[in-house]
């Protein structure tokens, strides 16, 4: 059982909803956490199934070792964090991974976990606009304290709360989604179909140069740092069709 019951906890909630700053929002999560059994959290983002694309890691409480070593290789094979977001909601690591095709480097770092102390813990994936994914994970817990699905749904219930506000905190367009021209959205619809700077060139019949000028104008406009992110979020907000090319005639605005 969980170390507090659902009437102290929702102080706590009310308070994730409240939180006016960054620091603010994290120590109260925190604190929800902790009323709940968990002394550890850490947060990932963006989280795609690409695992290569650039995850931010924060971590409070869990080794500074692992922490390292995440940074350095782990994020390539951690299988929590790849499989959260195919999941509808929070889970037990590693009892509800047992029935997941893991790869033999996926199978290690869980075992390797306990090294860490972390070889049990909750995890989920908590998804909002403008496909801004991000992983919570919550471990070692107090002793005594049992992971169970009443403290796996106090998890959920903090962990999203504190999701949304971070988002609302932290909104990448406060003045609408970015205004991106004709030629930038034809080109960001073929990165979203994987097609190389060159391959963008010769079909849009312009310059490798004049593509390379479009690609870092969209990146700087959506707020991403790479292909994949770009065509995410591209998608996500309804900029591209995948697999289908735009066929109106290009207007001639830049």
């Amino acid at each position: 059982m969980a170390s507090g019951d659902e009437t102290g906890f929702w102080p706590w909630v009310e308070a994730i909803d409240r939180a006016e700053t960054i620091s603010g929002l994290r120590d109260t999560l925190l604190a929800a956490f902790s009323y709940v059994g968990f002394t550890a959290a850490y947060f990932l983002g963006p989280v795609v199934s690409d695992a290569r694309v650039g995850r931010v890691l924060t971590n409070v409480g869990f080794p500074r070792e692992w922490e390292e070593r995440y940074r350095a290789e782990f994020y390539l094979i951690d299988p929590i964090a790849t499989h959260a977001i195919t999941r509808r909601g929070a889970f037990c690591w590693p009892d509800d991974l047992a029935g997941t095709p893991l790869k033999p480097a996926e199978r290690d770092y869980l075992a390797l976990l306990a090294d860490y102390g972390m070889e049990r813990g909750v995890g989920l994936a908590s998804f909002g606009p403008f496909a801004r994914t991000g992983f919570i994970g919550v471990g070692l817990p107090r002793s005594g304290i049992a992971i169970d699905r009443r403290s796996i749904l106090m998890v959920e219930v903090a962990a999203r709360l504190a999701h949304q506000r971070y988002l609302r905190l932290i909104d990448p367009f406060p003045n609408g989604p970015p205004s991106l021209s004709d030629r930038e959205i034809e080109v960001l619809s073929l990165i979203a179909q994987g097609k190389s700077n060159a391959v963008i060139a010769q079909l849009l019949d312009i310059s490798p140069s004049s593509v390379d000028v479009y690609v870092k104008r969209i990146f700087t406009k959506m707020g991403v740092a790479d292909r994949t992110s770009a065509s995410v979020r591209a998608l996500a907000m309804g900029l591209v069709l995948t697999g289908r090319f735009p066929k109106q005639p290009h207007s001639g605005r830049l």
